[in-house]
């Protein structure tokens, strides 16, 4: 540490030393880090007990008290409709990733309403930690996406450090999260992985202030006597592979048993098993395929379990840090992971710790895989899982890096044009199904706007359901122009002008833009700059502004004169989800690189 000691407060809806959870955990262990190095720790959470009980019910009475030597202040939850919340959730979670995938903004107001406020509040935690803000070096805030870690992004303004635990989730989407991730000053991830999926959510800007701190684990069981049997197991006794975390289909625990029980099926004459530990509220037992759910056990008994398995399985795609992959390396113990998580995927890809499925049948197979694998095979992938370990979660190393990042938001960065607050109402009023093409050009050319009308007309000809957004101020002779081939193509109803004056509003533009469209003669540099940090894809006229400004970026074109055919190059890139996604990452990377070579930034 070079600089301190800071005055940090630390917000999260539960806290405490025996809570289980990954974000719950790393609170408290960064809580306590910090607290150890000297800084003034105070932690604003809630009554209730933790994600799995009533977050209604207080579990621990309000007040001030010293939890491993941090002060710890818990406040009542706020009352909550339990049913709008659960409508809402069951709402967002009926939903494929594609629906929120294909739309820039595809959550109903109501239902993005009732899920923040019905869920766990707590309106005196935040006017508590308002009337902390003026002694505060900065507010650790963690994790998404519920309301209280939310509103305290919102409190706590340019103070707020949010490490949001980010998942691939339809959680991810809700636009208080695209909020909360603009508002803060510093955003911290615990992987590579997961501030590159918070760049593909909400934009490469977000890397202009992220930091990726990382996650360690700490064994508090290790000093205690293995138990020989937990809950009538004894693992000595058995050839088993072990699943350590909620007992939940969110966690793809039916994909996990239906998968080994397939396996089971084929192979009749095995004796490797599953063991499930876990909270949960149902059992997924199955004696006859050999799958043993033991529930909930201690920290002794988990690790106990973790030293006789074959290796660990973990078949959630929804993790930012799997902490249960990182405790089996420390253990020396392979791991198999879900190929759509790309935190844990990435992690086995580069230590060669284990092994990836995706499917039913991957599954499967990497399951009859370990069932003949040798011994000393399975051994050695354990050993490369924990040398990964050991180099990646050095616990002194990722405090620095908390230290590090505290400091930097102390001394200031001068905020960007992508931190800006949205429009609350505009988000909402592009919210309403048609598909949202921006031209944010200069709006004095009115061949551009000629050649950029037509070609919308034809994209609506085509049978997109679209608008077309212009931010600026119509003005001189193109006004009138302007209006007149309007009303002749019949797209009065489908335009909508913007004032550029307004920072929420030129952020809500784009935050709810799926193509930036522009035809202009001469730039516009700002206007694709901000496309390239909002993550909207571009399809522009290559005048030699735009060709320096984007490279290989984006999708351009030379000839303006066939609008019909632009006109269905735009409709691919609204509809064909494998084009946008080659053409977003296209612009990340342009992005990146104009960053670091400082060749063009936009301030607010």
């Amino acid at each position: 540490m070079t600089e301190g000691p800071y005055r940090v407060a630390l917000v999260t809806p539960w806290f405490g030393a025996a809570l289980t959870g990954g974000a719950e955990r790393l609170a408290w262990q960064v809580a306590r880090g910090l607290h150890e190095r000297g800084h003034a720790i105070e932690v604003f959470t809630t009554c209730a007990a933790s994600f799995a009980s009533d977050w209604g019910a207080a579990a621990y009475p309000a007040g001030a008290r010293e939890e491993g030597g941090v002060t710890v202040y818990r406040f009542p939850v706020d009352e909550r409709a339990a049913d709008a919340f659960d409508r809402a959730n069951e709402i967002l979670l009926g939903r494929p990733l594609a629906y929120y995938r294909e739309r820039a903004a595809a959550i109903e107001h109501d239902v993005a309403r009732d899920f923040m406020r019905d869920g766990i509040n707590s309106s005196a935690a935040i006017a508590a930690l308002q009337d902390a803000l003026p002694q505060l070096d900065a507010v650790l805030v963690l994790p998404y996406p519920y309301g209280l870690t939310l509103d305290a992004v919102e409190a706590a303004g340019r103070r707020a450090m949010f490490q949001p635990c980010l998942h691939d989730e339809p959680y991810a989407y809700l636009p208080a999260v695209d909020d909360a991730c603009r508002g803060a000053g510093v955003l911290l991830f615990n992987s590579v992985a997961e501030r590159s999926l918070a760049s593909r959510l909400y934009g490469p800007a977000i890397g202009l202030k992220s930091v990726v701190v990382g996650h360690w684990v700490e064994d508090d069981a290790a000093p205690a006597p293995r138990p020989e049997r937990v809950r009538g197991f004894r693992p000595a006794d058995h050839r088993y592979l072990l699943y350590l975390g909620r007992r939940d289909t969110v966690k793809n625990v039916d994909l996990l048993v239906e998968s080994f029980a397939r396996f089971r099926r084929h192979a009749r004459l095995s004796t490797l098993q599953l063991v499930l530990v876990g909270p949960g509220t149902r059992s997924f037992a199955d004696e006859r395929h050999g799958i043993r759910d033991l529930g909930p056990v201690s920290d002794v008994e988990k690790r106990a379990l973790l030293e006789r398995a074959e290796a660990l399985v973990q078949p959630s795609v929804n993790e930012s840090f799997s902490r249960v992959v990182m405790e089996s390396w420390s253990a020396a113990k392979p791991v198999v992971v879900n190929g759509r998580c790309a935190a844990t995927a990435d992690a086995v890809r580069e230590s060669g710790g284990g092994w990836i499925a995706t499917t039913k049948a991957d599954w499967s197979e990497r399951f009859e895989l370990l069932d003949r694998l040798p011994g000393a095979e399975r051994a050695a992938a354990g050993e490369r899982g924990r040398t990964f370990y050991t180099e990646q979660t050095s616990r002194e190393r990722i405090l620095d890096r908390y230290e590090t990042a505290i400091g930097a938001l102390v001394r200031g960065r001068a905020p960007s044009a992508f931190d800006t607050r949205v429009a609350p109402a505009l988000v909402h009023r592009l919210n309403d199904g048609p598909r949202t093409v921006l031209y944010a050009g200069p709006l004095t050319e009115a061949a551009s706007l000629d050649d950029v009308l037509a070609g919308f007309g034809f994209l609506v000809a085509l049978g997109i359901d679209a608008r077309l957004v212009l931010v600026g101020a119509l003005e001189g002779p193109a006004v009138e122009r302007f209006y007149e081939l309007v009303a002749r193509l019949q797209l009065a109803e489908r335009i909508v002008v913007l004032d550029s004056s307004r920072p929420d509003v030129v952020a809500a533009a784009y935050r709810c833009a799926d193509l930036f469209w522009s035809a202009a003669g001469e730039g516009p540099a700002d206007a694709l700059t901000d496309a390239l940090g909002f993550g909207v894809p571009i399809f522009a006229y290559a005048n030699d502004g735009v060709r320096r400004l984007l490279g290989e970026a984006g999708i351009l074109y030379n000839d303006k004169r066939d609008p019909r055919a632009l006109a269905g190059v735009a409709a691919l890139l609204l509809t064909d989800r494998v084009l946008r996604e080659t053409v977003l990452d296209g612009q990340r990377r342009r992005f990146e690189a104009l960053q670091r070579n400082d060749e063009r930034t936009r301030v607010g």
